[in-house]
């Protein structure tokens, strides 16, 4: 037990190991039911449903074991909701891409994902994407689960007239999911720890009454297959098989990153601005990635009910690896998984489109190079099936709109402007920071990070005045008060007015919510309540927590 405490510092965490064991089954219990739903979805592309409740708990269960090992972060880490819905409605079935193609795309984005890593250059890509946008994402994902989900549910139906209509009420189907999402809904609201899982076995059970239908195995031994990845339309640099790359390492990038860093906020593990073991973290979501594609699943990220194992008091990696554990065990109970029906799992992804939209409430949508760019990303993720339609239609419009507004030419000005202190400039820390070394701060290890600080101070500084650029926001052409209601200060979005080099740190850390990029120079990227703002917010939580209430708005000046 000493050798396990000293490993992962609990004792130096305020943390026991007790209650790292408990806050990481926890974590599993809210989190596990990913095993359930992942199959039901990706099943529909014809891959095997059993096969894929394997890949599914192993490749979490590896990756969580790597992100407790290297990282010492109390995460979890699974197939992402909404890239699974895309590699099946967008490409297999939207596209006609054949199984192997698409999970090809799948690896190759692991792959991108961990060489942006190992450069340092994902801060760059998180500097010049706007944070509507990639709030927007996350709104749009969900609202095309719950599609998904009311469409299973068969709540809606196809309509020769009118494209979709509303299905029959009474059927047992939809009463089924009714009363399923109505129970987690609940259960959750009242913080049952698996309130998803418990509602998806009661939803399961009804639906087994009611159709006489019950499996016939509970316990097996694993089985895996191995597919033959088709690289073909990658190496041909077929624009179709990029922009699903392209779509699903942003979304890695931008889910990791957030709630890596909100939720290490949470734990009180941020410090300096960074999270240590940020890049065993992308390191170990691109590995896991990598097996998942080989095994038949999809991309892997940090889960946000990670929070509900940090709000039992998890604080290093011994939470993660407890996770692993249970989800190896999970491996044993794939026939049981794979006989739960649609019906019981389609609740879930209503329910996670709901907590999704939670987002929304932090995009500044009295200003229309803001506004616009951002309800096109999200409705066009669930009219077309595809989030990398709605990632780019909003990359695009914010383009056009910084160009048409002739906001490019006061922005490029403050970019070719000079350097501010330059002591501040040499003070600034990469977002992406490696693993902090025992050492670091006194002995061999602290010359090298000044050394690094250094040399890469001139690229922290461009980046910071890109974000900026990117997320400042004009004081004018508001939205009408009637269209949107009563205008809202800057600093309520998270945005900032002008573009002070440290204009994004008082403009995001203070606002509602999620920020994204640089705090200052060379701050983290997060989810939740900024270094002033309430904890409570903190993480990628759309299943653990609802949006900060304005009470948890603090000004600049309060703290």
């Amino acid at each position: 037990m000493e050798a396990i405490d000293k490993f992962f510092k609990v004792t130096d965490r305020g943390s026991t190991i007790s209650t790292e064991v408990r806050a990481g089954i926890a974590t599993f219990l809210t989190m596990s039911y990913i095993i359930l739903v992942n199959p039901q979805i990706l099943g529909q592309a014809g891959l095997p449903v059993r096969e894929v409740v394997t890949s599914t708990a192993l490749t979490s269960a590896i990756s969580s074991l790597l992100v407790g090992l290297t990282a010492n972060l109390p995460v979890g880490i699974a197939p992402g909701m909404g890239l699974n819905a895309y590699l099946v409605f967008s490409q297999v079935l939207g596209l006609d891409v054949r199984v192997e193609a698409a999970l090809a795309c799948c690896f190759t984005a692991s792959l991108l994902v961990a060489l942006l890593a190992l450069v340092r250059a994902l801060s760059l890509i998180l500097a010049v994407v706007p944070n509507s946008i990639k709030l927007a994402t996350v709104v749009g994902m969900g609202l095309l689960l719950s599609f998904i989900g009311l469409h299973t549910a068969q709540v809606v139906v196809k309509d020769e007239e009118t494209l979709v209509t509303l299905g029959n009420l009474r059927s047992a189907e939809v009463v089924l999911s009714v009363l399923g999402l109505s129970l987690i809904s609940a259960l959750h609201y009242r913080n049952v720890k698996g309130s998803i899982l418990i509602g998806i076995v009661a939803t399961a059970l009804g639906y087994s009454v009611v159709k006489d239908t019950w499996p016939t195995q509970v316990v097996a031994l694993p089985s895996l297959k191995f597919f033959a990845l088709d690289f073909s339309a990658v190496t041909a640099l077929d624009p179709d098989a990029w922009s699903a790359i392209l779509a699903y390492a942003l979304v890695m990038i931008f889910d990791i990153g957030g709630a890596m860093y909100g939720l290490g906020n949470l734990a009180g593990l941020v410090k300096e601005g960074g999270v240590p073991g940020a890049v065993p973290t992308y390191l170990s979501a691109a590995a896991g990635t990598a097996l998942g594609a080989l095994t038949g699943t999809t991309p892997l990220i940090i889960a946000a009910e990670s929070a509900v194992g940090i709000k039992e008091g998890g604080r290093t990696g011994l939470v993660a690896v407890t996770v692993a554990g249970c989800f190896a065990v999970s491996l044993l109970f794939a026939p049981i998984m794979q006989a739960v029906p649609g019906v019981a799992t389609a609740p879930v992804l209503v329910l996670v489109g709901a907590m999704m939209m939670g987002e929304s409430g932090h995009i500044n949508w009295t200003v229309m190079p803001t506004a616009v760019p951002a309800f096109l990303t999200m409705v066009i993720q669930p009219f077309t099936f595809s989030i990398a339609n709605g990632i780019y239609a909003g990359l695009l419009f914010s383009l056009l709109l910084f160009i048409f507004t002739g906001d490019f030419i006061t922005y490029f000005k403050e970019l070719l402007a000079p350097s501010p202190d330059p002591e501040t400039a040499d003070s600034a820390q990469p977002l992406l920071q490696p693993e902090v070394l025992p050492g670091s701060g006194s002995g061999p290890a602290a010359p090298r990070a000044h050394t690094l600080g250094r040399t890469s101070s001139f690229v922290h500084n461009v980046t910071s005045r890109i974000q900026d650029i990117v997320n400042a926001q004009p004081t004018y052409d508001l939205t009408p008060e009637l269209l949107i209601g009563t205008p809202r200060t800057a600093h309520q979005y998270g945005t900032s007015v002008g573009s002070s080099p440290h204009g994004s740190h008082h403009g995001s850390v203070h606002g509602a919510g999620r920020y994204y990029g640089y705090m200052g120079t060379a701050g983290p990227m997060s989810l939740g309540g900024g270094t002033h703002g309430s904890r409570e917010g903190a993480g990628h939580s759309y299943l653990a927590h609802s949006p900060p209430s304005p009470s948890h708005i603090r000004h600049p000046s309060r703290r």
